[in-house]
């Protein structure tokens, strides 16, 4: 029996400023492939702890950022989770079906996103799996995972960071409870925002993580459900992961901008071209009068 076909994805939220969200895009036996490749990492110290500086672009499409680059930069302040990175620590330690099912995938959004935001993303893109651990919230053993309130970008990354659509991708299973086992995606968006996406957590006034009240501001919790995609603008949305209280994976991305050079490089092109084709030809006047002796000549029968 053949399985449905995917539901389709709404990016209409993204330029918006709001929360693109796609229930079961994946069914449940990818899911589970997808999470045994991501426990056997685990498994074999592919993990890292998860870092907050930004991480290098890639250069090829399955190039990516070291392990080293991620070690010296966690803040378990800030966040605690640990990440292993699709196009290079998860390579290095062998091949997976469901890792090069998942690329394919990548690539058809990246065709989506281009059509319908109308932007030009670069072939090469940020992907990684990542796991929050599961803490009782008490013990200081076993610490729960989490992830401050935050960008995926700004202003000030642009010329090395380029990320312009971020995504998520849960590799959970149905079962999970947000009030016994947490992991709540929270996005900060304005209330006007909230009100078109219809939520029903929308507040007048928001206390935000430092205790200050914040006016027009609401939020919209994400249960992080097993095939639920979810995608928004990088520089647009703050955000945030709750508390775990159960062992919470996911896939992370980032689609990127094209670099300066690209750009430049494409648009130099665009000049040149535009340049060649406005300049008349020296010869079109001599080309105008043989073409017109041809056809006297024609019409004489010489």
């Amino acid at each position: 029996m053949a399985s449905p076909p995917p539901p389709p994805i709404d990016t209409s939220p993204i330029p918006e400023g709001r929360v693109s969200i796609t229930p079961n895009l994946l069914s449940k036996q990818q899911v589970e492939e997808l999470l045994n490749d991501a426990k056997n990492l685990h498994r074999k110290g592919v993990f890292v702890p998860g870092g907050l500086r930004r991480r290098k672009n890639t250069d090829v499409h399955r190039n990516g950022t070291s392990a080293d680059d991620m070690k010296t930069t966690t803040d378990a302040t800030t966040r605690i989770c640990d990440i292993c990175g699709i196009f290079d620590d998860a390579e290095a330690a062998g091949p997976s079906d469901a890792r090069d099912d998942l690329l394919d995938l990548m690539g058809d959004l990246r065709e989506l996103l281009q059509l319908d935001l109308g932007v030009r993303l670069s072939e090469s893109m940020e992907l990684q799996y990542l796991r929050y651990p599961g803490g009782d919230g008490s013990s200081k053993k076993k610490k729960s995972g989490f992830y401050g309130r935050h960008f995926d970008s700004s202003p000030e990354d642009e010329k090395t960071c380029r990320r312009k659509v971020s995504l998520l991708l849960y590799l959970n299973d149905e079962t999970w409870d947000v009030k016994k086992d947490g992991g709540v995606l929270r996005a900060y968006l304005p209330r006007q925002q909230l009100l078109q996406q219809e939520s029903k957590s929308v507040k007048k006034r928001k206390r935000n993580s430092d205790g200050l009240v914040e006016e027009g501001v609401g939020t919209q919790d994400i249960t992080p459900k097993g095939g639920t995609l979810v995608l928004f603008d990088s520089a647009s949305v703050e955000h945030e992961v709750l508390p775990t209280y159960r062992e919470r994976w996911a896939v992370v991305g980032w689609f990127l901008g094209e670099d300066i050079s690209t750009v430049e490089r494409r648009k130099n092109h665009r000049l040149e071209g535009q340049k060649r084709s406005s300049q008349p030809s020296h010869h079109s006047g001599e080309d105008q009068q043989r073409r017109k002796k041809k056809k006297k000549r024609r019409r004489r029968g010489g």
